[in-house]
């Protein structure tokens, strides 16, 4: 899946950090060996610093001016963004609509065309608040006008998964789990199936409020189609949905969405954090019933009561 457009013109924005670091002193020689050039980093530079600082405040402008008058940006499959003006005003969208916005780049090869262009490849990400993160790839040429090193253009697209999520990755959740809240007491026990291609997961959620007790099953297993994880949720009252499971370096995001046995919709981001062998938190933000907003919950703690047979 693409990319979206907004994220992508973030993500190209990454990638000056981290070719700051080298080029920003101007001393970089032509035709320099990749050795050569790990030996000479500079791990901070007022470069750097300054583009750090007008992102993390938001500053399109000052962003753009990273970039040549004429600089051109192109995402895989979008339109491209040409000229500093048009990048300001992409990256004015961008932040008027996200916030808690942080970037990390790595940097695979630098390569020096001549004393005042060089060619950077690498990978970046982006995480949003309360969502899970983007990776992309990225190469971008820059040049060297009156002194200073400015984007000239650069291409991001999708990156390929090296080591995709597998179900595997979730056998620690083997076994049974509860969490007592406030509001509600929750169980849920996860095994294999026979054949080990998919976890089956059976639950009972009491209601404090008014001792009512609900149950329900969920099956997950990979999506050939997709090379990701999905699970199905059945409940006691004839409701039913279904989730996509991603992984994003610190935490499991999963994007669920269904329907309540009387009809009506529901949307959810949640996110899953282990916290050793025996203990995750369980947060659940951007939820909807109906389309209309209802609270964040959590985070909430879970514990397991049962080890694996």
């Amino acid at each position: 899946m693409r990319t979206p457009k907004w994220l992508a013109l973030a993500l190209g924005l990454a990638a000056i950090v981290a070719v700051g670091g080298y080029v920003s002193t101007g001393k970089m020689p032509a035709g320099a060996e990749e050795a050569q050039l790990k030996e000479k980093e500079q791990p901070a530079t007022e470069r750097r610093t300054k583009f750090i600082a007008a992102f993390n405040k938001g500053d399109a402008k000052a962003i753009a001016a990273f970039w040549t008058e004429e600089g051109k940006y192109i995402d895989e499959g979008g339109e491209p963004v040409r000229g500093r003006t048009a990048l300001a005003k992409a990256y004015g969208d961008f932040f008027a609509k996200r916030s808690e916005v942080k970037a990390e780049v790595k940097t695979e090869k630098i390569r020096f065309l001549g004393k005042d262009t060089a060619i950077e490849d690498g990978t970046f990400t982006v995480q949003t608040k309360n969502a899970p993160a983007h990776v992309s790839r990225y190469s971008a040429l820059y040049v060297r006008e009156g002194g200073r090193w400015l984007i000239a253009l650069l291409k991001e697209w999708g990156a390929d998964a090296s080591d995709p999520a597998k179900l595997e990755d979730l056998a620690w959740l083997i076994g049974s789990w509860e969490s007592d809240g406030a509001a509600a007491q929750v169980r849920v026990t996860y095994q294999w199936s026979k054949d080990k291609k998919s976890i089956r997961a059976s639950y009972t959620i009491k209601n404090k409020k008014d001792e009512k007790t609900s149950s329900g099953t969920q099956l997950m297993r990979m999506d050939p189609a997709t090379g990701t994880i999905r699970a199905w949720t059945f409940d006691s009252d004839g409701g039913n949905g279904e989730a996509f499971w991603a992984w994003d370096g610190g935490r499991w995001a999963i994007e669920s969405n269904g329907t309540l046995g009387d009809g009506s919709t529901t949307t959810a981001l949640n996110f899953l954090k282990r916290s050793g062998d025996n203990a995750f938190t369980w947060r659940s933000v951007k939820r909807t019933l109906d389309g209309e907003d209802l609270p964040d919950l959590g985070p909430i703690k879970v514990k397991r009561v049962k080890a694996e047979n």
